[in-house]
């Protein structure tokens, strides 16, 4: 059930993200930042005789920043309330149980934010709660559904160039 549940959000929020984000438009932001950076780093040898100029690409480059955050946050207020439901829904179902998960999920001794130590899982275990199964069931369709829209871009770009 989680699992399923997993992959229909992560197709979800992969179809959002590739309606919501324009792939060219965030392409063409990095080419621009790159070159913004290697020019800030040359004008920065001389900082003082070039303080407008740093200035200048400083602000530009803030200014496409905030408009890829923006775009970017555009898709969480998508995303943001089907994945609340989604851990409201499967809290009801499986809160404060042990899950059989049919992968082995590694284990941890405990975990500390603030103690780095305690972040190495101890080895692998089949019975986990429902909140890691979800997020390494999410995680491995993420990483599906990404692999899969390259291989649709990569035939899509082809199919183009013939």
């Amino acid at each position: 059930m989680i699992l399923g549940v997993t992959i229909v959000l992560a197709v979800i929020t992969k179809i959002l993200q590739r309606k919501l984000i324009d792939k060219k438009e965030m392409k063409k932001f990095q080419e621009e930042s790159k070159e913004i950076q290697k020019e800030l780093k040359e004008l920065m040898k001389e900082a003082e005789k070039n303080k407008d100029k740093i200035n200048e690409l400083q602000t530009k480059m803030l200014t496409n920043s905030t408009s890829m955050m923006n775009k970017n946050m555009r898709l969480s207020l998508f995303t943001a309330p089907l994945f609340l439901v989604v851990f409201w829904f499967l809290s009801t179902l499986y809160g404060g149980q042990l899950i059989e998960s049919f992968i082995a999920l590694p284990k941890f001794n405990g975990f500390n934010l603030l103690n780095p130590f305690s972040w190495v899982p101890i080895g692998l275990t089949i019975e986990t709660g429902y909140y890691k199964a979800f997020f390494f069931y999410y995680m491995g369709s993420a990483m599906l559904m990404s692999l899969i829209e390259k291989v649709y871009d990569y035939f899509k770009k082809k199919n183009k160039g013939e």
